[in-house]
Formats: C-alpha cells, structure tokens, sequence
C-alpha cells in the first residue's frame, strides 16, 4: 500500500478545499511537511489515521467524546453549517501482482445533535464505486494496515520515548507479534473452543447445578467488566502520563530558556567567587611585600652601579692614603742604602722619577672625594635578588590576570542567573506537572495491582466452574462423552498452543536480531550493546551489555530510548513484509543533534519504500535538511492565513 493522494475538505483547521500529493521516488522515498507548532501537521496525521479507520481511529484530541461528537467538532469552525466535511484518501495495493488503486471517501454533516453525527464511506476500486466494500470498509482495511499495527507506521516521534520501558515495549511486541502471525486468531479460537465446552457442560448440568453455575457465569462477567474497566484506566492513564511527561520536558526547556536551572548553582557561584577574590587579596599583598623590599632599586639599576663604582673608588682611595706614607717611608730607606754604592746617573734619575711617577698615582687616588662611606660589599647579590623578585612580581602580575578574569565570568554568569521572583510560575508549573506525572504512575501501579487480583479471581472462577460441570456430568455416559470432547478440545488447544509458541520463537529470534541490527545501526555505538532477547513467555525486552550483562533500557540516555523505541517500531515493520508507508509526526522534537543526525542519516531515507515527516521549523533545518535533501521527492509547507482563517498546504518547505 503506497499513499497517493489525501484531499481535505472543511477538516479541522483547514476550510474548503486541500489536495496533496502524497507520490514518491523510489530512490527518493520522503515527503517533508514543514510547519510551526499549531499550524496544522497533527491534524494532517489525524485525518489519514480517520479516513482509513473511521470509529476506531487513534486521532490526537479524541479523548473520551462520542464518536458522533468528536465528528461534529472535526468539522472547520468557519465552515457554513450546511457545508459537508469530507476527506478522500487514494492509494495503490498490489495483490498477486496486480496493482489496484483504491479511493477512500469518508464525508458526514453535523446533525442537529451533534452526537447523531453520522460519516458516510465510499470506496472506489480502479475509478469504479465498489458497493460491498464501502459497507464493510472498518472491517476490509484490515486487510491494508491492520488497526494493532497502526502504531507501527504513523507516530509521534515525541511519545515513542515510553516504548522502549520494558511494559510497553513487551505489549507493543506481543501485539506487533500476535497479528504478523496471525497468533490472534489462534486466541479467538481458543475462547470459542472454550465458549462450545462450557455451553455443552451446561446443558447437561441439573437444576441446581445450574443455578449455581449461572451465579459463576453472573461472577464471571461482572470481573470480566471490571478486568475492561480497569485496562481501560491504565491506557487512559498510561496516555495521560506519555503527554505530562511531554508536558514536562516542553516546561523543562522553558525553565532552561529563562535559565531558572541556575538557581541551584547561585550559591556555588558566590563561593567560588568569594575564595578567587581572597586569592586576590592575597596576590595583592605579596605584590606589596615585594614593593616593600629591594624591588624600588630595581627602578635605577644605572645608578646603583654608579654608586658601586663610586664605593669601590672610595674604598681603593682610603687604602691608598693608608698606605702612603708607609711606601714613602719605604723609599727612604731604599735611596738611603743604595747611595753608598753611587749608582749611575742615569739609573739614579730613572729610579727617582719611577718613585715620584707612583707617589703622585697614589696621592690622586688618595684625593678622591669621599660622600659614599659605604663599603662595597653593601652590593653583593643585589642584581640576583632583583631579578628574582622581578621574576615574582610578573608570576603574581599574570596570576592576577588570570584571577581577575575568573571573576569576571562568574560575575556574568551570576548576572544571567535570573531572579527566583521571575521565574517562580515556571518552577511552580514544573514541580505540578512532575507530581502529576508521578501520580498518574501511583494511580497506574495501583490499577495494574487490582488487575492482578482481579484476573486472579477470575482464574479461580473458571476452574471452580469447571470443576462444577465435570463433577456433575461425570457419572453417566454423556458426561463421559462430554469428557471425551472436552479432552479433544484440549489437545486442539495444547497443539494450537504448542504451534503458536514454536511459530513466536522461530520469529522473536529473527525479530530479536532485527531489533539489535537496527539499533546499534541508528546509535552508531558498537560498544554499547552487544545483542538482545526477547522472552517468549513475557515478550519483555533484555538488552546485553559487552560483558553479556543485562542494561535495563532505563539507564539509556532519553535519546537512546528513542531510538531503542524506533528501532522496535522498525524491526517489527519490516518484519511484517508489507509495502506500507511510514507516518511521523514530529520526527526530532526531543532528540539532540547527535540522535538527530543517525536519523536523518540512518532511518528517514531507509524507513519504507514512502515517508512522511511533518517537522517544525526547529527540527529539519540547516544542515539536517541539506543531508536529508538527496532523500525528499515532495515538499510542502504547512501555515495558517490569519485572515483567511484557515490553514493551507503549499509546495515548498519553509520557503
């Protein structure tokens, strides 16, 4: 079955006349609807979900109301009241390889009370009106898309995420299971048979056995209402929970947008900030003991130097007036003992103007002036010291650098931090929304508990009627014969038994394989899980780590669910073997763009043989919808006309 054409007339938020064309390229299988929250997509996924299956439709804003009543209200409200709403829905079907279009028009007036509201179906096959399968239309499209497998090809990528819990999963796998193999009819049979046994017992039952087995039959049924009653609250509660939890995680972005999720780290905030600004101090402080010590000199190196020259001169000068007269002295006795001898004129002149050469350097050495008094060892290690305190000071220079711009991000983002007063409402919506999300599940445990006693009980009526009818019957011959029938019908249903768990294992082996093939190919993560099994008994769902130890799916990350959640949406549709399109509505809403990229690269184009995604302008945008491009045969935009007050479809995504 591949979608051709869907025709909206007066329906929902589209007044008067909508036709889309729904074809695709084989190698180019998606049509991509674009619009903003609002404008129209669900309601386009509404209405191919109505068209085909009328009454038993899983539409978005059904709820309780009568089907008459949510008719009334799927009519355009500025639509004229005496205006028709009609949908029309063509598609092509290849049997025995014979392809059939078909046309499916399902069109009603609201009635004067709108519970009355009735739709009227007409099928057409090939161009022609087909009499017999307009009237049993609810009954033949199960021969296209059986109602059990509808989840498998239209839904909302923001709910799937509770599929991959191991309840949901289990339920949606015996289901998907169930009807593949036709295990369904299988069931029927088995009540029948039931049913023929029980009716056959109680013909031959006396008075008062009957009367005690019309009590069981009363007791039976009036559990068999509760059992409908209480499964019919976990799915209301179930689908009540699956949108507050939607709910919440739209609230949860709204509190990220506000950044009220900030307040929790205020506190940190102002003691990380507070401990930097006394490093600060204390930077501040070693600057100025540093400033406090030599550091000044290093201002005026050239003058220190001078000064040390200065000093060593001085010092060179005092110990040449020391030792003057000492040389002088010297001297004296030197010419005293060498006139005797009567040295050569020459020699003697030579010696002498040596002697006066030298007493005149010393006695300029001796006369320089003096103001330092300081000895010159004053200066030993002062270049080192200055360089190491030089060292030191740019050390804490770039320290308080660093400090100053740590306190400056952390100022910024104190600032962005917004007061508790303003975001108050959002924080007080997000905490009811999560208690009520938390109460639906008490409400959920609680009932599924009361199911159990109740199934419970009902187990022990059955057997306590059974046993009523064997023991009455089983003295005389027609009770021995109704034995004898009764043991038949029991190996008919221990063979079918038998047949349908061998059938169930020969496929969960394969379907199991296919769901573990599919997920690690949309993770991309070989280290993540190494296989998974399926329980044939339970149908839960073991995923196994590459220790070969169990991962309970809770401990995924919520983009992981989701797509452990499609994988199972996958496997099982590909596992029917039939030519069926793939619906989604909003694909991406609440993955990040790591998930959202193994989608757009490893499932849109690779879903079905046709895919249609109707994605807001947040989801396939950028650089998603260039990868997605190669893949889309059709695109439309999907905006409501505030003054034409309608929605309209046209070619073209976002453009």
């Amino acid at each position: 079955m591949l979608l051709q054409e869907l025709t909206l007339t007066n329906f929902g938020i589209y007044k008067g006349h909508h036709r889309v064309d729904l074809t695709a390229d084989q190698q180019r299988p998606i049509v991509l609807f674009g619009g903003l929250n609002g404008g129209g997509k669900t309601t386009f996924l509404d209405a191919l979900q109505l068209v085909l299956y009328g009454k038993h439709a899983k539409c978005s804003n059904r709820g309780h109301q009568a089907y008459g009543n949510f008719l009334s209200n799927a009519r355009n409200h500025y639509t004229d009241s005496d205006e028709a709403t009609e949908l029309t829905l063509t598609f092509s079907h290849t049997t025995d390889r014979e392809e059939q279009i078909y046309q499916v028009q399902r069109s009603w007036q609201v009635a004067r009370q709108p519970e009355n509201t009735r739709d009227k179906v007409t099928v057409r096959c090939n161009g022609e009106i087909d009499i017999h399968i307009s009237q049993y239309w609810d009954d033949f499209v199960n021969e296209f898309i059986p109602l059990s497998l509808s989840d498998l090809f239209f839904f909302d990528g923001e709910k799937i995420e509770h599929l991959a819990h191991s309840d949901r999963s289990a339920e949606l796998i015996r289901t998907g299971l169930e009807n593949l193999l036709g295990l369904d009819l299988l069931t029927q049979l088995r009540l029948d048979l039931n049913n023929v046994e029980k009716k056959r017992r109680e013909r031959e039952s006396d008075q008062e056995t009957q009367i005690k087995l019309e009590k069981y039959a009363e007791e039976l049924s009036t559990v068999a209402g509760q059992i409908a009653v209480v499964k019919k609250d976990i799915a209301q509660l179930e689908k009540e929970a699956s949108d507050t939890n939607v709910t919440i995680n739209k609230v949860r972005q709204e509190v990220r947008h506000s950044g009220a999720h900030l307040l929790e780290e205020r506190d940190n905030l102002n003691f990380e900030k507070a401990t930097i600004e006394q490093q600060l101090k204390d930077n501040l402080q070693q600057r100025v003991r540093l400033d406090a010590g030599c550091g000044p000199l290093g201002l005026v190196k050239d003058l220190i130097k001078e000064t040390r020259q200065q000093a060593e001169k001085e010092q060179a000068a005092k110990q040449a007036l020391i030792v003057d007269s000492a040389i002088k002295e010297y001297e004296q006795q030197l010419l005293s003992v060498l006139q005797p001898h009567q040295l050569p004129d020459e020699l003697a002149d030579s010696l002498s103007q040596t002697m006066q050469n030298m007493a005149e350097q010393r006695q300029a050495l001796a006369s320089t002036e003096c103001y330092i008094n300081l000895p010159p060892s004053i200066f030993d290690g002062l270049d080192e010291k200055l360089e190491q305190d030089a060292k030191e000071r740019k050390a804490l220079a770039e320290q308080r650098e660093i400090l100053q711009e740590q306190v400056a991000l952390l100022e910024k983002k104190l600032e962005s931090i917004p007061d508790f007063e303003t975001v108050e409402h959002l924080l007080t919506k997000l905490a009811q929304q999560e208690e009520r999300f938390r109460n639906h599940h008490i409400l959920i445990s609680k009932n599924k508990t009361e199911l159990q006693r109740l199934e419970a009980w009902e187990n022990t009526l059955n057997a306590r009627y059974t046993n009523l009818l064997t023991q009455q019957n089983k003295n005389d011959f027609e009770a021995k014969r109704s034995d004898q029938v009764s043991l038949h019908i029991d190996k008919i249903k221990a063979t079918m038994q038998s047949f349908a768990n061998t059938l169930v294992l020969e496929n969960i082996t394969l379907l199991q394989d296919k769901i573990a093939e599919k997920f690690i190919g949309l993770t991309r993560k070989d280290g993540l899980i190494n296989h998974i099994t399926i329980c044939k008994d339970s149908f839960d769902l073991t995923l196994f780590d590459l220790n070969d130890q169990p991962l309970n799916p809770d401990r995924l990350s919520a983009g992981e669910r989701q797509l452990l959640a499609i994988a199972i949406l996958w496997a099982l549709a590909e596992t029917s073997g039939r030519e069926l399109p793939t619906v989604i509505d909003t694909p991406l809403g609440r993955l990040d763009g790591k998930h959202r990229s193994l989608l757009i690269e490893n499932y849109f184009p690779k879903a079905a043989k046709q895919v249609l995604l109707l994605s807001t302008d947040e989801e396939i945008t950028g650089d998603y919808y260039s990868r997605l491009k190669p893949a889309i045969s059709r695109e439309y935009h999907i905006q409501y006309n505030e003054k034409d007050r309608t929605s309209t479809i046209s070619e073209g995504y976002f453009s």
